[in-house]
C-alpha cells in the first residue's frame, strides 16, 4: 500500500491506496456547466470497475488544484487524467468523455487493452509501396 494525496477544494486528504488501482482525475471550476457531469459519469464508470478505479475531483479554482493542472498543462475544464500501473504516461481527454472513451482509457491505465493507433491513408499507401 502507499499512500496518495487527494486535492479536493483545497484540501489535502491522505488516502491508502492499491497499487493496482486507477486514478482518474477531474479537474473542475466551480463556474463550469459541463464539470458535474464529468464527475457523474467518471463516478459511474468507476463503480462497474468494481473497486479497481478511484475518482478524484479536482478544483482549479484553489491553489494546489491550479498548481496540479499546471503541471499537466490543462487550459480548460473538464479535463480527465487517467494513470494506472498499465500504462507508463497519464491519458488525457479534453472535455465530458462519454462512458465508452473513459472505460476504454480505464482499461489502458491498468493494462487491459492497448492504445493501438489506427492507420491512416497515408501511411496504409506508403507500406504498400514498400515505403513504409
Amino acid at each position: 500500500m502507499s499512500i496518495t494525496e487527494v486535492i479536493y477544494l483545497g484540501m489535502k486528504i491522505r488516502a491508502n491506496r492499491e497499487r493496482n488501482t486507477v486514478k482518474v482525475e477531474v479537474f473542475t471550476s466551480p463556474t463550469c456547466p459541463h464539470c458535474p457531469s464529468a464527475i457523474r459519469i467518471a463516478r459511474e464508470v468507476a463503480r462497474e470497475f468494481q473497486g479497481q478505479v478511484r475518482v478524484i475531483e479536482v478544483s482549479t479554482a484553489t491553489p494546489s488544484g491550479s498548481r496540479r493542472a499546471r503541471k499537466y498543462g490543462i487550459m480548460s475544464v473538464p479535463t480527465v487524467i487517467v494513470t494506472g500501473p498499465g500504462s507508463v504516461e497519464s491519458l488525457g481527454h479534453r472535455g465530458t468523455p462519454s462512458r465508452k472513451t473513459l472505460k476504454k482509457l480505464i482499461k489502458i491505465a491498468l493494462g487491459d487493452e492497448y492504445d493501438e493507433k489506427k492507420e491512416g491513408f497515408l501511411s496504409r499507401l506508403l507500406k504498400s509501396m514498400g515505403i513504409g
